[in-house]
Protein backbone atom coordinates (compact mmCIF):
# COMPACT_ATOMS: atom_id res chain seq x y z
CA UNK A 1 0.00 0.00 0.00
CA UNK A 2 1.11 3.53 -1.04
CA UNK A 3 2.24 5.91 1.79
CA UNK A 4 -1.19 8.18 0.70
CA UNK A 5 -3.35 5.25 0.59
CA UNK A 6 -1.95 4.09 4.22
CA UNK A 7 -2.57 7.69 5.39
CA UNK A 8 -5.94 8.24 3.95
CA UNK A 9 -6.95 4.22 5.87
CA UNK A 10 -5.98 5.40 8.93
CA UNK A 11 -7.51 8.63 9.13
CA UNK A 12 -10.99 6.71 8.02
CA UNK A 13 -10.28 3.98 11.47
CA UNK A 14 -9.95 7.69 13.69
CA UNK A 15 -13.31 8.94 12.18
CA UNK A 16 -15.05 5.52 12.63
CA UNK A 17 -13.38 5.21 16.07
CA UNK A 18 -14.57 9.02 17.22
CA UNK A 19 -18.03 8.11 15.79
CA UNK A 20 -18.38 4.71 17.96
CA UNK A 21 -16.95 6.71 20.76
CA UNK A 22 -19.84 9.35 20.49
CA UNK A 23 -22.58 6.92 19.96
CA UNK A 24 -21.55 5.30 23.49
CA UNK A 25 -21.76 7.93 25.35
CA UNK A 26 -24.84 9.09 24.10
CA UNK A 27 -26.12 5.65 24.72
CA UNK A 28 -25.03 4.79 28.46
CA UNK A 29 -27.73 2.24 29.44
CA UNK A 30 -26.27 -1.06 28.36
CA UNK A 31 -28.93 -2.54 26.23
CA UNK A 32 -28.87 -5.35 28.71
CA UNK A 33 -30.36 -5.81 32.59
CA UNK A 34 -26.83 -6.10 34.92
CA UNK A 35 -26.58 -8.19 37.77
CA UNK A 36 -28.40 -5.58 40.02
CA UNK A 37 -31.01 -4.39 37.35
CA UNK A 38 -34.85 -5.15 38.31
CA UNK A 39 -36.31 -6.40 35.46
CA UNK A 40 -40.15 -4.95 34.55
CA UNK A 41 -42.62 -7.73 35.35
CA UNK A 42 -44.65 -9.72 32.34
CA UNK A 43 -48.01 -10.13 31.97
CA UNK A 44 -47.66 -13.40 32.80
CA UNK A 45 -46.33 -13.04 36.11
CA UNK A 46 -48.77 -13.39 39.66
CA UNK A 47 -49.27 -10.22 41.44
CA UNK A 48 -48.71 -10.93 45.34
CA UNK A 49 -51.63 -11.02 47.45
CA UNK A 50 -51.76 -7.77 49.07
CA UNK A 51 -50.75 -5.61 45.88
CA UNK A 52 -52.90 -4.18 43.49
CA UNK A 53 -52.60 -5.05 40.13
CA UNK A 54 -52.66 -1.14 38.04
CA UNK A 55 -56.77 -1.91 37.13
CA UNK A 56 -57.74 -3.42 40.54
CA UNK A 57 -59.73 -1.45 42.59
CA UNK A 58 -58.96 -1.26 46.83
CA UNK A 59 -62.34 -2.88 47.10
CA UNK A 60 -61.95 -5.33 44.06
CA UNK A 61 -58.70 -6.09 46.25
CA UNK A 62 -59.65 -6.36 49.41
CA UNK A 63 -62.76 -8.87 47.83
CA UNK A 64 -59.35 -10.73 46.38
CA UNK A 65 -58.10 -11.34 49.97
CA UNK A 66 -60.76 -12.50 51.46
CA UNK A 67 -61.57 -15.27 48.68
CA UNK A 68 -58.08 -16.10 48.67
CA UNK A 69 -58.26 -16.29 52.53
CA UNK A 70 -61.44 -18.54 52.47
CA UNK A 71 -59.92 -20.91 50.00
CA UNK A 72 -56.92 -21.57 52.61
CA UNK A 73 -59.69 -22.46 55.03
CA UNK A 74 -61.13 -24.66 53.18
CA UNK A 75 -58.07 -26.44 51.86
CA UNK A 76 -57.30 -28.73 55.18
CA UNK A 77 -54.19 -26.84 56.27
CA UNK A 78 -53.45 -26.91 59.64
CA UNK A 79 -54.35 -24.38 62.52
CA UNK A 80 -51.26 -22.43 62.38
CA UNK A 81 -50.43 -21.67 59.16
CA UNK A 82 -54.03 -20.37 58.95
CA UNK A 83 -53.87 -18.45 62.06
CA UNK A 84 -50.08 -16.74 60.34
CA UNK A 85 -52.09 -16.14 57.48
CA UNK A 86 -54.85 -14.55 58.73
CA UNK A 87 -52.64 -12.41 60.31
CA UNK A 88 -50.93 -11.22 57.11
CA UNK A 89 -54.38 -10.91 55.32
CA UNK A 90 -55.73 -8.78 57.64
CA UNK A 91 -53.41 -6.37 58.05
CA UNK A 92 -53.53 -5.28 54.64
CA UNK A 93 -54.19 -1.65 54.57
CA UNK A 94 -56.69 -1.89 51.49
CA UNK A 95 -58.67 -4.45 53.66
CA UNK A 96 -62.32 -2.54 54.85
CA UNK A 97 -63.35 -3.28 58.52
CA UNK A 98 -66.79 -5.41 56.56
CA UNK A 99 -64.11 -7.57 54.73
CA UNK A 100 -61.65 -7.91 57.78
CA UNK A 101 -64.89 -9.45 59.67
CA UNK A 102 -65.07 -11.89 56.55
CA UNK A 103 -61.79 -13.24 57.55
CA UNK A 104 -62.81 -13.53 61.36
CA UNK A 105 -65.78 -15.75 59.90
CA UNK A 106 -63.92 -17.79 58.25
CA UNK A 107 -61.47 -18.87 60.82
CA UNK A 108 -64.30 -19.46 62.57
CA UNK A 109 -66.22 -22.00 60.37
CA UNK A 110 -62.70 -23.37 59.88
CA UNK A 111 -62.06 -23.64 64.21
CA UNK A 112 -65.77 -25.12 64.41
CA UNK A 113 -64.85 -28.20 62.32
CA UNK A 114 -61.38 -28.57 63.57
CA UNK A 115 -61.65 -28.31 67.05
CA UNK A 116 -63.17 -31.81 67.46
CA UNK A 117 -60.01 -33.06 65.69
CA UNK A 118 -57.88 -30.99 67.76
CA UNK A 119 -59.54 -32.24 70.68
CA UNK A 120 -59.22 -35.94 69.73
CA UNK A 121 -55.25 -35.08 69.53
CA UNK A 122 -55.21 -33.85 73.29
CA UNK A 123 -56.86 -37.62 74.45
CA UNK A 124 -53.83 -39.06 74.51
CA UNK A 125 -52.76 -40.78 77.62
CA UNK A 126 -48.76 -39.38 77.91
CA UNK A 127 -50.70 -35.90 76.42
CA UNK A 128 -52.93 -35.91 79.17
CA UNK A 129 -50.19 -37.01 81.58
CA UNK A 130 -47.21 -34.17 80.71
CA UNK A 131 -49.78 -31.40 80.60
CA UNK A 132 -51.37 -32.90 84.42
CA UNK A 133 -47.66 -32.09 85.98
CA UNK A 134 -47.64 -28.56 84.63
CA UNK A 135 -48.57 -25.35 86.70
CA UNK A 136 -51.69 -23.69 85.07
CA UNK A 137 -52.43 -21.36 83.27
CA UNK A 138 -50.03 -22.78 81.16
CA UNK A 139 -46.86 -20.65 80.37
CA UNK A 140 -44.31 -20.52 77.00
CA UNK A 141 -41.63 -21.59 79.81
CA UNK A 142 -43.49 -24.15 81.15
CA UNK A 143 -44.25 -25.49 77.46
CA UNK A 144 -40.68 -25.00 76.47
CA UNK A 145 -39.91 -27.73 79.31
CA UNK A 146 -42.07 -30.44 77.79
CA UNK A 147 -39.71 -33.46 77.34
CA UNK A 148 -41.54 -35.28 75.35
CA UNK A 149 -41.03 -33.86 71.78
CA UNK A 150 -44.45 -34.99 70.29
CA UNK A 151 -46.29 -33.50 73.04
CA UNK A 152 -44.42 -30.29 73.12
CA UNK A 153 -44.64 -29.71 68.93
CA UNK A 154 -48.25 -31.17 69.76
CA UNK A 155 -48.80 -28.26 72.09
CA UNK A 156 -47.14 -24.94 70.77
CA UNK A 157 -48.48 -26.11 67.49
CA UNK A 158 -52.02 -25.54 68.57
CA UNK A 159 -51.64 -22.78 70.64
CA UNK A 160 -50.08 -21.00 67.35
CA UNK A 161 -53.26 -22.15 65.60
CA UNK A 162 -55.31 -19.87 68.56
CA UNK A 163 -56.29 -21.88 70.95
CA UNK A 164 -55.48 -22.04 73.83
CA UNK A 165 -55.19 -25.66 76.69
CA UNK A 166 -57.96 -25.79 79.28
CA UNK A 167 -58.49 -27.91 81.76
CA UNK A 168 -61.92 -29.31 83.56
CA UNK A 169 -62.21 -31.92 86.25
CA UNK A 170 -58.23 -32.97 85.41
CA UNK A 171 -59.00 -32.98 82.11
CA UNK A 172 -56.77 -30.84 79.40
CA UNK A 173 -58.23 -29.46 76.17
CA UNK A 174 -57.85 -27.00 73.45
CA UNK A 175 -60.79 -24.29 73.13
CA UNK A 176 -60.71 -21.12 70.97
CA UNK A 177 -58.78 -18.29 71.83
CA UNK A 178 -60.75 -15.23 71.53
CA UNK A 179 -58.37 -13.50 73.72
CA UNK A 180 -55.81 -13.46 70.45
CA UNK A 181 -58.04 -12.47 68.42
CA UNK A 182 -59.08 -9.09 70.39
CA UNK A 183 -55.63 -7.76 68.64
CA UNK A 184 -57.24 -7.11 65.27
CA UNK A 185 -60.12 -4.67 66.85
CA UNK A 186 -59.30 -2.06 65.15
CA UNK A 187 -59.07 -3.99 61.87
CA UNK A 188 -62.63 -5.03 62.32
CA UNK A 189 -65.97 -3.28 62.21
CA UNK A 190 -67.15 -1.83 65.75
CA UNK A 191 -69.51 -5.35 65.61
CA UNK A 192 -67.47 -7.91 65.17
CA UNK A 193 -64.88 -5.67 67.86
CA UNK A 194 -67.65 -6.16 70.61
CA UNK A 195 -68.30 -9.91 69.72
CA UNK A 196 -64.83 -11.09 70.21
CA UNK A 197 -64.38 -8.98 73.20
CA UNK A 198 -68.05 -10.53 74.47
CA UNK A 199 -66.26 -14.47 73.41
CA UNK A 200 -63.32 -13.32 74.75
CA UNK A 201 -64.82 -12.90 78.58
CA UNK A 202 -65.34 -16.86 78.14
CA UNK A 203 -62.51 -17.84 76.71
CA UNK A 204 -60.04 -16.20 78.85
CA UNK A 205 -61.74 -17.17 82.04
CA UNK A 206 -64.81 -19.76 81.85
CA UNK A 207 -68.02 -18.88 83.75
CA UNK A 208 -68.41 -22.82 84.90
CA UNK A 209 -66.71 -25.62 85.33
CA UNK A 210 -67.18 -28.73 86.87
CA UNK A 211 -70.86 -27.96 87.35
CA UNK A 212 -70.28 -25.02 89.55
CA UNK A 213 -69.95 -21.18 88.96
CA UNK A 214 -66.31 -20.45 88.94
CA UNK A 215 -66.71 -16.62 88.51
CA UNK A 216 -68.53 -13.88 91.16
CA UNK A 217 -72.09 -13.14 91.04
CA UNK A 218 -71.37 -9.61 90.11
CA UNK A 219 -68.98 -10.79 86.79
CA UNK A 220 -72.06 -13.10 86.06
CA UNK A 221 -74.05 -10.10 86.20
CA UNK A 222 -71.75 -8.06 84.18
CA UNK A 223 -72.19 -10.44 80.85
CA UNK A 224 -75.44 -11.21 81.08
CA UNK A 225 -75.79 -7.15 80.41
CA UNK A 226 -72.99 -7.35 78.14
CA UNK A 227 -74.58 -10.34 76.13
CA UNK A 228 -77.82 -8.44 75.82
CA UNK A 229 -76.28 -5.64 74.68
CA UNK A 230 -74.19 -6.64 71.92
CA UNK A 231 -78.11 -8.42 70.53
CA UNK A 232 -79.99 -5.30 71.35
CA UNK A 233 -77.23 -2.84 69.21
CA UNK A 234 -76.50 -5.31 66.74
CA UNK A 235 -79.47 -7.54 66.09
CA UNK A 236 -78.81 -8.09 62.46
CA UNK A 237 -75.33 -9.73 62.65
CA UNK A 238 -74.26 -13.40 61.78
CA UNK A 239 -72.90 -13.89 65.10
CA UNK A 240 -76.11 -12.84 67.09
CA UNK A 241 -77.43 -16.63 67.58
CA UNK A 242 -73.83 -17.05 69.61
CA UNK A 243 -74.60 -14.20 71.53
CA UNK A 244 -77.82 -15.46 72.04
CA UNK A 245 -76.19 -18.99 73.28
CA UNK A 246 -74.30 -17.14 75.58
CA UNK A 247 -77.22 -14.46 76.53
CA UNK A 248 -79.52 -17.75 77.82
CA UNK A 249 -77.22 -19.56 79.51
CA UNK A 250 -76.10 -16.80 81.43
CA UNK A 251 -79.68 -15.97 83.02
CA UNK A 252 -79.71 -19.29 83.79
CA UNK A 253 -76.70 -19.44 85.90
CA UNK A 254 -77.78 -15.84 86.98
CA UNK A 255 -81.39 -16.88 88.17
CA UNK A 256 -81.80 -20.54 88.20
CA UNK A 257 -77.90 -21.55 89.09
CA UNK A 258 -75.99 -24.50 88.84
CA UNK A 259 -75.91 -27.91 90.84
CA UNK A 260 -72.75 -27.00 92.63
CA UNK A 261 -73.26 -23.52 92.54
CA UNK A 262 -77.46 -23.10 93.92
CA UNK A 263 -78.64 -19.21 94.16
CA UNK A 264 -80.41 -21.06 97.78
CA UNK A 265 -79.39 -22.34 100.95
CA UNK A 266 -79.23 -26.28 100.88
CA UNK A 267 -80.71 -26.30 104.41
CA UNK A 268 -83.31 -23.53 104.21
CA UNK A 269 -83.92 -23.81 100.45
CA UNK A 270 -84.15 -19.94 100.80
CA UNK A 271 -82.39 -17.34 98.17
CA UNK A 272 -78.82 -16.54 99.37
CA UNK A 273 -78.53 -12.91 101.07
CA UNK A 274 -75.94 -12.39 98.29
CA UNK A 275 -77.86 -13.46 95.61
CA UNK A 276 -81.11 -11.40 96.63
CA UNK A 277 -78.75 -8.23 96.73
CA UNK A 278 -77.17 -9.07 93.38
CA UNK A 279 -81.06 -9.00 91.57
CA UNK A 280 -82.13 -5.46 93.62
CA UNK A 281 -78.99 -3.72 92.37
CA UNK A 282 -80.22 -5.60 88.71
CA UNK A 283 -83.28 -4.77 89.12
CA UNK A 284 -82.62 -1.02 90.15
CA UNK A 285 -79.85 -0.27 88.12
CA UNK A 286 -80.84 -2.01 85.34
CA UNK A 287 -84.45 -1.49 84.92
CA UNK A 288 -84.91 -0.74 80.82
CA UNK A 289 -83.20 -4.19 80.68
CA UNK A 290 -84.63 -7.82 79.66
CA UNK A 291 -82.45 -9.03 82.50
CA UNK A 292 -83.47 -6.24 85.05
CA UNK A 293 -86.96 -6.39 84.37
CA UNK A 294 -86.49 -10.25 85.07
CA UNK A 295 -84.70 -9.50 88.37
CA UNK A 296 -88.04 -7.30 89.02
CA UNK A 297 -90.14 -10.45 88.66
CA UNK A 298 -88.36 -12.78 90.48
CA UNK A 299 -87.78 -10.47 93.72
CA UNK A 300 -91.82 -9.66 93.21
CA UNK A 301 -92.16 -13.89 93.23
CA UNK A 302 -89.27 -13.96 96.31
CA UNK A 303 -91.36 -11.52 98.37
CA UNK A 304 -94.63 -13.56 97.55
CA UNK A 305 -92.70 -17.17 99.01
CA UNK A 306 -90.93 -15.26 101.81
CA UNK A 307 -87.75 -15.67 99.97
CA UNK A 308 -88.10 -19.72 99.45
CA UNK A 309 -86.84 -20.85 96.34
CA UNK A 310 -87.86 -24.63 97.06
CA UNK A 311 -89.98 -25.29 100.29
CA UNK A 312 -89.46 -28.54 102.29
CA UNK A 313 -92.06 -31.36 101.95
CA UNK A 314 -93.43 -33.72 104.07
CA UNK A 315 -90.28 -35.76 104.74
CA UNK A 316 -87.49 -32.84 104.09
CA UNK A 317 -87.31 -33.24 100.56
CA UNK A 318 -86.87 -30.29 98.11
CA UNK A 319 -90.27 -29.11 96.91
CA UNK A 320 -90.89 -27.08 94.21
CA UNK A 321 -92.89 -23.15 94.90
CA UNK A 322 -95.37 -23.16 92.29
CA UNK A 323 -94.52 -19.56 91.16
CA UNK A 324 -90.69 -20.05 91.36
CA UNK A 325 -90.84 -23.35 89.23
CA UNK A 326 -92.98 -21.15 86.31
CA UNK A 327 -90.63 -18.32 86.42
CA UNK A 328 -87.82 -20.93 85.64
CA UNK A 329 -89.56 -22.85 83.04
CA UNK A 330 -90.39 -19.82 81.50
CA UNK A 331 -86.97 -18.23 81.55
CA UNK A 332 -85.10 -19.81 78.89
CA UNK A 333 -87.74 -20.18 76.11
CA UNK A 334 -89.43 -16.79 76.49
CA UNK A 335 -85.78 -14.73 77.15
CA UNK A 336 -84.68 -14.66 73.48
CA UNK A 337 -88.10 -14.32 72.18
CA UNK A 338 -87.79 -10.40 73.98
CA UNK A 339 -85.23 -9.60 72.45
CA UNK A 340 -85.09 -7.39 69.57
CA UNK A 341 -86.10 -9.27 66.31
CA UNK A 342 -83.40 -9.24 63.81
CA UNK A 343 -84.23 -7.73 60.16
CA UNK A 344 -84.91 -10.47 57.44
CA UNK A 345 -81.20 -10.35 55.28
Amino acid sequence: MSTNKRIKFAASVLVLSIALSACGTKNNAPDTPTATSTPSPTATEPVPSGSAAPEESTQEMGERIVSEYRAMTLASKPANELYAGLKQAIGQDSLEPAQADELIRALETFYKKDLPKAEKSFEDAKVQQALSKLDWPLTEEAIAGLKDDDVRQLVENTIAGGYKIDTAEGYYFPIVDYGKLTAFGDKVSVAMKAYLELMAKESDAPSAKDAGLVISWDELATRVLASESYIVTFPDTPERKQAEDYYVRYLSFYFIGLNNTPIFDYETFAVLPELKSEYERMATSHAGTIAGQYAKEFLDILAESKDQVFIKGKNGEQTDVPAVKKFRDKLQDEAVSKLPTAKKQ
